[in-house]
């Protein structure tokens, strides 16, 4: 099953643990950012993706779908 980058990040967060708001306070943005990032209403920047990347323990390359 493909996953989207927003059903990669959801995963992961869930698994670690955290919530929407908790994720969000970590990677400096929203917690409604962080959602519309998930449920693919937004891309989010490279740099985004890679601090979301960094707090949950993955590579970027991990959650970044490749086009």
């Amino acid at each position: 099953m493909i996953r989207t980058n927003g059903q990669k990040i959801r995963v992961a967060r869930e698994r670690k643990g955290l919530t929407l708001a908790q994720l969000a306070e970590q990677v400096g943005k929203t917690a409604p950012y962080i959602s519309d990032i998930e449920r693919g209403n937004r891309r989010g920047s490279y740099e985004t993706l890679e601090r979301i990347a960094e707090v949950l323990g993955l590579k970027v390359d991990e959650i970044r779908e490749v086009a």
